[in-house]
């Protein structure tokens, strides 16, 4: 297809103007030649009208002569014989002199300038013709001598004399005429005899010069087609080389070209996928119209621009493998093409998947470790196992702070490796400002202390809200804070404040630092980027916080931005969207989703517990009760187990098998019989089997019942944790605090569970025999109401497990005095008051 093209482009250039014009120079000179062929012939024509003209008047003048030599004749003739047949010429001459003097005259109007003559010569016959009527009257009147005397006089003889005069002279100016209509006749014919052989030695140079133009463009298109077919040899050599399969499309999508790699990649020859449309070589959903081509139904338009997307292939054989295919147009004489560079991401896939794994076997096997060595450092530095001498303390707290700096640099590098690859989820909500930054200021006060910074938040307003995920803007804020720390004088202070802006609130952090330098401001936001290295050594820092802390805000629909004096300070602004309380559907830590497909018992339920403060939600079907549950968490589901899509005992099956619905509470409402009810329900974990007609009273009493968490006395803490060393860590922070009972995989925990009540589970997710998400459904006590859950893991937060459990802390990145703290509040609260932490 390039070589057809390029083909015509040749074609296109190959003629210069030189040999257009030369070419279209032979039509005009051959058009022009003939209209001076047709002019010469009109000339030839007009000087032998001329001439045929001037030899008639010629005649009529020589004719009239003759008439008046007639009239002369007849004249003497009859006055010498006094014989009347005399007379005849005379009498014949007089009658045709009229009609020549009438012909001459309309000669003189075709040709002015001879009218003179003409009147002059008429003058001349008139008196002529009156002398001999004269004459010849005195003749016949019998006055003889009269006559001759009259004749004698002279007269006559010198009007003939003048009128042969006359005559002369028109003869003489019809020659002069024919003459000069002669001379012009020869005058144009020469003329036009030079433009011919111009035109000729014209068309010669044209035809001679379009050849040589022909000649050369004809040897030029060679050239032009030596080197087209070495530049498609090159081009073909390089698809034919290349890794990725390249196909050329046409307008409709049907596969024109193929390379190589095309080939061994899908398994086809080049000729078996020509004509044949590229939806043949990858797998898109049916629902996206069978009836298209594979472009149509990618919404690939012939004035689109690039189009890149992820896909899965499909060999002949039927194999299927992932590749990122991108389509661009290519606009050519016959329409707008495509071409498919087509990437086989299998390898690439692998390495992403080899890349995850790495990150959490770093995230598991350095946070767990860090966690046990900062927590024990922490705990001896803090007094736990009693006085120590000033150089134990002071080497203790040497080892703690350089632990603690090594757990900022991996959770740096993990979080900055999360948000490139995306995997990095936010619970975007409305959130109080003031509030979190109070928190933050008091999170960052023992770190500021260490640098003899203070710490100030100014007064803002308390019901300012945005639109972000509280762990992560804590995260930006304290990566803020602690970067003005590391940059603040001894003495001086970091302010803290907010500020209303255009439907956003600026978050502004402010330092009295040495401010940024002005080669380094355009790469502050980059990754590992540090002012100079002996500031790097002596501040301590990844370079990492402020690449993490613009990478949040965007992906928070924000914008970070800073303000800076060189000697005086640093400001940063963050600005969020404005957050309103129904920005986002609300969390339903009390609402009771009813699935019945009766619908005067499901508003009889919904009546029943709305009396007693219970909001409802009705669902008249599974697939219903699956989107509910998709968009928002419920404390308890009501479920009618005869539903018209889905039998309710499997649907129930599901719900237990997704983590997220494990341990919600389900109060099956049934017309089954009292037989089967018990072992279903143990079965399936069902809180209660209600039979139709309802009860309601009943209903309302176990609805309260599993939803009243209740208050606990002495707190008895499960442990479960694969690192005997946390465990321990753990229990030394609890001392006098909790009982903690420490178990190392699921089985011990399944053990544990059976045989004593707890107040509060603490779950490491990463087990050695297995998943702790595993252990959610047995986290029940004996009355059917569900454990609290603090997942303590090396693995990161979740949303949507935070929404399953009351509490996730990362390991490295909560302190155990933020673990006690947690557990605390969860096991103290009043039921509904313990808000669920991420950290």
């Amino acid at each position: 297809m390039s070589r057809s093209v390029a083909s015509s482009r040749v074609k296109r250039r190959g003629l210069g103007w030189p040999v257009l014009i030369g070419i279209g120079a032979i039509p005009v000179a051959l058009i022009i030649l003939g209209l001076l062929l047709a002019q010469e012939f009109r000339q030839v024509r007009e000087l032998r009208q001329t001439a045929i003209q001037s030899y008639q008047s010629r005649f009529q003048i020589n004719d009239l002569l003759s008439l008046m030599q007639d009239v002369e004749t007849g004249q003497r003739g009859y006055l010498l014989t006094e014989d009347p047949s005399y007379l005849q010429p005379y009498q014949t001459a007089r009658g045709r002199l009229r009609d020549g003097l009438s012909a001459l005259d309309d000669e003189a109007r075709s040709r002015p300038a001879i009218s003179p003559l003409v009147e002059r010569l008429r003058a001349l016959a008139a008196q002529k013709v009156a002398f001999a009527d004269e004459a010849i009257r005195l003749g016949q009147q019998g006055q003889r001598s009269a006559a001759i005397a009259h004749v004698r006089s002279g007269r006559g003889k010198m009007l003939m004399d003048d009128i042969r005069t006359q005559i002369q002279r028109m003869d003489d100016a019809e020659k002069n005429w024919l003459a000069a209509a002669s001379d012009r006749a020869d005058g144009a014919r020469y003329r036009t005899q030079l433009m011919t052989f111009g035109i000729l030695a014209l068309l010669s140079l044209s035809l001679t010069v379009a050849a040589i133009m022909i000649a050369r463009t004809m040897a030029a298109r060679r050239r032009a087609l030596d080197r087209l077919e070495d530049t498609s040899a090159r081009q073909q050599a390089i698809l034919d080389s290349a890794r990725d399969a390249i196909i050329t499309l046409n307008p409709s999508g049907s596969v024109e070209t193929a390379n190589r790699a095309a080939e061994a990649m899908f398994g086809y020859r080049t000729d078996e996928l020509v004509r044949r449309d590229v939806g043949v070589l990858f797998e898109v959903a049916p629902d996206q119209g069978a009836s298209q081509s594979f472009l149509q139904r990618l919404g690939v338009a012939p004035d689109s621009a690039r189009h890149s997307e992820e896909y899965w292939a499909r060999r002949s054989d039927g194999g299927t493998f992932p590749t990122d295919v991108s389509i661009s147009p290519m606009k050519l004489a016959d329409g707008t093409h495509f071409v498919a560079i087509v990437r086989d991401i299998t390898e690439r896939r692998q390495v992403e998947q080899m890349k995850s794994e790495f990150v959490s076997t770093v995230s598991h096997e350095l946070r767990t470790p860090l966690t046990s060595i900062a927590g024990s450092l922490g705990l001896l530095s803090g007094g736990a196992a009693g006085a120590l001498p000033d150089k134990a303390a002071r080497l203790i707290e040497i080892a703690h702070s350089n632990s603690e700096r090594l757990v900022r640099l991996i959770n740096d590098i993990l979080d900055i490796e999360k948000i490139e690859s995306g995997k990095m989820e936010f619970d975007v909500r409305p959130i109080l400002l003031q509030p979190l930054l109070r928190q933050a200021v008091q999170a960052n006060q023992g770190y500021a202390d260490s640098f003899g910074v203070q710490l100030a938040l100014e007064p803002g307003d308390e019901g300012a809200k945005v639109l972000a995920d509280p762990d992560r803007l804590m995260q930006v804020v304290t990566n803020l804070v602690s970067n003005a720390i590391k940059f603040s004088p001894k003495g001086e202070v970091v302010r803290l404040s907010t500020a209303p802006l255009d439907r956003r609130y600026r978050v502004t952090v402010e330092d009295r630092g040495d401010g940024i330098p002005e080669a380094f401001r355009a790469r502050i936001f980059s990754k590992f980027a540090q002012a100079d290295s002996s500031d790097a050594r002596q501040k301590g820092g990844t370079g990492l916080g402020l690449s993490i802390v613009r990478e949040i805000v965007s992906r928070l629909r924000g914008s970070v931005s800073f303000d800076t004096v060189e000697g005086e300070g640093t400001v940063f602004h963050v600005d969020l969207p404005c957050g309103t309380d129904g920005a986002l559907p609300r969390r339903a830590e009390q609402r009771i989703l009813i699935c019945d497909s009766d619908a005067a018992c499901a508003a009889q339920i919904e009546e029943a517990l709305g009396e007693v403060g219970f909001a409802c939600d009705i669902v008249d079907s599974a697939d219903a009760l699956h989107a509910r549950l998709e968009e928002q968490r419920y404390a308890a589901i009501i479920l009618d187990l005869l539903l018209p899509d889905e039998d309710g005992i499997g649907l129930i099956r599901s719900l237990r098998a997704d983590p997220r619905h494990a341990a919600t509470p389900i109060i099956v409402v049934s017309t089954h019989e009292d037989d089967v009810e018990g072992e279903i329900s143990q079965a399936l974990s069902v809180v209660d089997w209600l039979q139709k007609p309802l009860p309601l009273d009943r209903l309302i009493a176990r609805v309260r019942d599993v939803l009243d968490l209740g208050a606990n006395g002495q707190p008895r803490i499960l442990h479960v944790d694969d690192d005997p060393d946390v465990l321990n860590i753990v229990a030394t922070a609890f001392d006098r605090r909790a009982i903690v009972h420490s178990v190392p995989g699921l089985e011990t925990a399944r053990a544990a569970l059976a045989k004593d009540d707890f107040d509060l589970v603490i779950l490491d997710l990463g087990l050695a025999d297995g998943s702790g998400l595993e252990l959610l459904p047995d986290l029940r006590r004996d009355d059917g109401k569900p454990i609290p859950i603090v997942i303590f893991s090396a693995q990161d937060a979740d949303p949507r497990l935070a929404r399953e459990v009351d509490a996730v802390l990362t390991k490295s990145r909560a302190s155990l005095g933020r673990l006690v703290d947690t557990v605390e509040v969860l096991v103290t609260a009043p039921p509904g008051d313990a808000s669920r932490r991420t950290g």
